[in-house]
C-alpha cells in the first residue's frame, strides 16, 4: 500500500506559536526560558495562598499588557481542565484531614488543598503557554542548543541534540493536525453510525486510527528523507547572538522577574 506524502510545511507553522510584535515575542529567548523555569519552580514552591496571589497578579499584568495571548492561553487551559478536575477530586476523596458536611469520604483539607495545587499547576500551564506561544521551535531549539554548548568539551554531539529537538518539535503540530483531520465528522459516516450496532463504530474507529497511524507513518517518512538529503529544513538554526551585555528591553523584564521574586520572598 502506498500513501501520498503530504508536506511538512504545512503543520510545522502551526501548534502553539503565534507570530507577533508584544514584547514577550521580542525578548531574547534565553530570558524567556530562564524566567520560565524559575516562575514554574516558584508556583509549585509555594507554601501559602500569598506567594501565589504574587503570582497570579504578574500574570494577570502580562495578560493585561499583552491582551491578544489571552484567548489562546484559556483555549489549552481548558483543554486540560480534567487533568485539573482529576486533581482536586483525589484530593477530595483521599486525603486526610477534617470531614466536609459531616461525610467521612469527602475531606475538608483535601478539598482546600486540591484547589491549591490546582492554582499551582494552573500557573505552571500559564507560564509555560506564555514561552510557547511567543517563541518559535527554532529559538527554542537554539536555546537549548546554547544551554548545552559547553557539554561539547566533553566530546557530547550537542549539535545532533540540537537538531533532533527541533524535528519532534516541528513533528508535535503534524501529530496535532492529523489527529484533527482524523476527528472530524463526516456525513456518510455520522449518518451509519446512528444505526450501526458496536461491532460497526468499533471497525469504524479503528479504520480511522489505521488511517491516523499511516500518515503520520508517512509523515515520518518525508522527515527522513529530508535528513538523508540534508535539505535546510533540517538545518540547525542560525546561532543566537552573546547573551552579556542584555538588551534594554530584556534588562527591564529580568528587573520585573527579580521583583516578582522579591515580592514571592516577602509574601513567605
Amino acid at each position: 500500500m502506498c500513501f501520498r506524502a503530504l508536506p511538512l510545511n504545512v503543520a510545522t507553522e502551526q501548534g502553539l506559536y503565534l507570530s507577533g510584535e508584544s514584547f514577550l515575542h521580542k525578548l531574547d529567548p534565553r530570558v524567556k526560558v530562564l524566567s520560565c523555569l524559575l516562575l514554574v519552580v516558584l508556583a509549585f514552591a509555594a507554601t501559602g495562598w500569598a506567594q501565589l496571589f504574587t503570582l497570579i497578579v504578574s500574570a494577570s499584568i502580562v495578560f493585561w499588557l499583552v491582551p491578544a495571548l489571552t484567548s489562546s492561553i484559556w483555549r489549552l487551559c481548558w483543554l486540560l481542565r480534567w487533568l485539573l478536575l482529576f486533581t482536586l477530586l483525589m484530593h477530595l476523596f483521599f486525603s486526610p484531614g477534617r470531614t466536609l458536611w459531616g461525610l467521612s469520604w469527602l475531606s475538608l483539607d483535601g478539598l482546600l488543598m486540591g484547589v491549591f495545587v490546582s492554582v499551582q499547576m494552573l500557573l505552571a500551564i500559564i507560564v509555560s503557554a506564555l514561552l510557547a506561544i511567543t517563541t518559535s521551535t527554532k529559538s527554542l531549539a537554539g536555546t537549548f542548543g546554547w544551554f548545552v554548548q559547553p557539554l561539547q568539551w566533553m566530546g557530547c554531539r550537542t549539535e545532533e541534540w540540537q537538531k533532533l529537538l527541533l524535528l519532534t518539535m516541528d513533528f508535535i503540530p503534524v501529530v496535532q493536525t492529523e489527529i484533527r483531520r482524523t476527528s472530524k465528522p463526516e456525513s456518510a459516516c455520522s449518518a451509519d453510525s446512528m444505526q450501526a450496532t458496536k461491532v460497526r463504530r468499533w471497525s469504524v474507529w479503528a479504520q480511522k486510527l489505521r488511517d491516523l497511524l499511516a500518515r503520520l507513518v508517512d509523515r515520518g517518512d518525508t522527515v527522513a528523507h529530508r535528513i538523508a538529503a540534508n535539505e535546510d529544513t533540517c538545518h540547525l538554526p542560525a546561532a543566537l547572538t552573546p547573551l552579556l551585555p542584555l538588551a534594554l528591553l530584556d534588562q527591564l523584564f529580568s528587573l520585573v522577574v527579580a521583583l516578582v521574586i522579591t515580592c514571592y520572598w516577602l509574601a513567605g
